[in-house]
């Protein structure tokens, strides 16, 4: 078996394996067993009269959100009322009219950490409460002045999605320059940059085009290059500068670690498969090269298996992928782990009523320990939950979400990247990046010109 999945199948053994042997070994013992939480196999318990208003915007999750209701009435006694905007509305608009309105959500979610400067007053401290404990990274939740005040129900993490069966073949050539023998062993930049370059110049050997993807560039199409590489720097940034996201300082951008940015772009563009007609791939071309073997990395996140799934003639598995950090040349990023946005954010109404409040630190607390709410955010909702309980509780099947995972609880990766700062509008992701991309990538803008761009564009949104 070879080196680098011999790596994946240990780190999920190591991860995993227990509590999956502990589930198996309870339902054999004991397969008509009913679940402590399965309201089909319970008697509904009695009406306590407690009411809990919860407002959430995903007009897609609205009868996942009903049935989790009828379900929690029918195991606590207790009355969840969601109320969920019409397809095509506003979400800030209708959420701040339910916070000020007739029988106002006790608890919301929302998606956008900088709307918390519209509903501040509502905001309730989440620092005690069993959910926020529970989180496997502090970091993903949203802090202000020292208060939790929202917690990420889902994170999607993004990096570059590595195909292990050509690094493989790669670690076993018998001539080359790099004296890696598992991705283990590439833990910054320069150590990515070695491998890069090595695997380009063996690409003959190897069977591809190029090490990575070609970018797609067309509009609307650039997310990947564009608003997720920014971020990783941008979030350094915010670090350094310990800058409040939702605050006015967000309009200013240093972008201080530029060099890390530019670098990377560098060696990306250098060794992708192809440089003809980038402006008018899709990111659908850019999976097909990497699913059909064309190419032995691409930047993508937790949800590319849909996008590898879907390629035609597809040779490259599930089995077959895994994560690794985009490593940039910034300071104090040696420990850098992947890049984690948060999801699905969820908070409570501070101005609720004593007993709503309750209800909803009762709820939040059910929804990340109790088997039927587990299920409802990994099976239903189909969100990576970043809670300890869940993570050892029900363990995903994606192996993307596995590998996500597996970064996210690793203690030598404690600067992990979160960039669900970055909620562009369609002027700055498509006109300012993505058109700035297209114009850098065909030689018609140089680098210096395409920054201060972003840095104008970033005012524009942000300021």
């Amino acid at each position: 078996m070879k080196n680098t999945r011999n790596l994946r199948r240990a780190l999920l053994a190591l991860g995993l394996s227990a509590v999956i042997i502990t589930g198996f070994l309870a339902a054999c013992g004991n397969p008509a067993a009913p679940r402590d939480d399965d309201p089909t196999t319970l008697p509904p318990a009695e009406d306590t009269g407690i009411v809990l208003n919860l407002f959430q915007p995903h007009h897609a999750h609205s009868a996942l959100w009903d049935t989790l209701a009828a379900d929690y009435r029918s195991l606590t006694g207790v009355t969840l009322n969601v109320r969920t905007p019409t397809a095509g509305s506003e979400m800030l608009t209708e959420l701040t009219h339910a916070l000020e309105g007739e029988h106002a959500p006790g608890l919301f979610l929302f998606n956008n950490p900088r709307d918390y400067r519209e509903w501040r007053e509502h905001a309730f401290d989440l620092s005690n409460i069993t959910a926020h404990q529970q989180l496997a990274d502090r970091h993903l939740a949203l802090t202000v002045e020292e208060r939790t005040v929202a917690l990420p129900l889902g994170v999607e993490a993004f990096g570059i999605i590595v195909n292990t069966a050509i690094l493989d073949d790669y670690f076993a050539l018998e001539e080359r320059e790099t004296e890696f023998n598992t991705l283990a062993e590439v833990n910054t930049y320069r150590e990515l940059e070695a491998l890069v370059r090595d695997l380009h110049e063996n690409r003959e050997e190897l069977g591809i085009d190029g090490v990575f993807a070609a970018p797609a560039l067309a509009e609307g199409e650039s997310a990947a290059w564009g608003t997720r590489l920014l971020s990783i720097p941008v979030g350094y940034e915010i670090r350094s500068r310990n800058l409040d996201i939702t605050g006015d300082e967000m309009g200013e951008l240093n972008l201080h670690y530029e060099t890390g940015w530019r670098g990377f772009h560098t060696l990306h563009h250098g060794h992708i498969t192809t440089r003809e007609g980038l402006e008018d791939r899709s990111y659908a071309d850019a999976a097909r090269e990497f699913g059909t073997g064309r190419a032995a990395m691409i930047l993508g996140s937790t949800e590319f298996l849909g996008h590898l799934n879907s390629v035609a003639g597809q040779t490259v598995t599930a089995d077959d992928i895994i994560f690794l950090p985009i490593f940039m040349n910034i300071e104090s990023a040696n420990r850098q782990g992947l890049s984690f946005e948060a999801t699905h954010y969820v908070a409570i109404n501070g101005r609720a009523a004593p007993e709503e409040i309750q209800a909803a630190e009762d709820f939040l607390n059910w929804l990340v320990t109790s088997e039927r709410g587990m299920d409802f955010l990994v099976n239903q909702l189909n969100i990576i939950a970043p809670f300890n309980s869940v993570i050892t509780g029900m363990p995903p099947q994606n192996p993307l979400s596995v590998s996500a995972l597996e970064w996210m609880q690793n203690p030598d990766t404690t600067n992990a990247v979160t960039w669900s700062i970055l909620n562009p509008g369609e002027e700055f992701r498509d006109e300012v990046l993505g058109a700035g991309l297209r114009a850098y990538h065909a030689g018609e803008r140089a680098w210096d010109r395409f920054r201060d761009d972003v840095r104008e564009g970033w005012e524009r949104h942000f300021g």
